[in-house]
């Protein structure tokens, strides 16, 4: 199989093909939610994560990678806020 080819992920072998797409759908949900959205945030980037250490050659997915640094981003500015309430 070509490396650089798209497949959408309906049409990837797996159950495991869902992980880039999950990643993103929570990773933007995290951005909506107040309370849970720490929650979110954090199963996006586990799941961004799955999906691009376990997809071999379709390790290079948009979704992934776009879910994971949203996610990243609602974690990390979560710990800015706490601290600064802390101070």
């Amino acid at each position: 199989m070509n490396q650089g080819q798209r497949i959408p992920a309906r049409h990837r072998p797996g159950p495991c093909a869902w992980f880039g797409p999950i990643a993103l759908c929570l990773g933007l949900v995290s951005w909506m939610l107040v309370v849970a959205g720490t929650v979110c945030a954090v199963a996006a980037v586990i799941s961004g994560t799955a999906s691009v250490t376990t997809r071999g050659h379709y390790r290079r997915d948009a979704t992934a990678l776009l879910g994971t640094a949203l996610g990243a981003g609602h974690v990390l500015v979560s710990i800015m806020v706490m601290l600064w309430a802390m101070r």
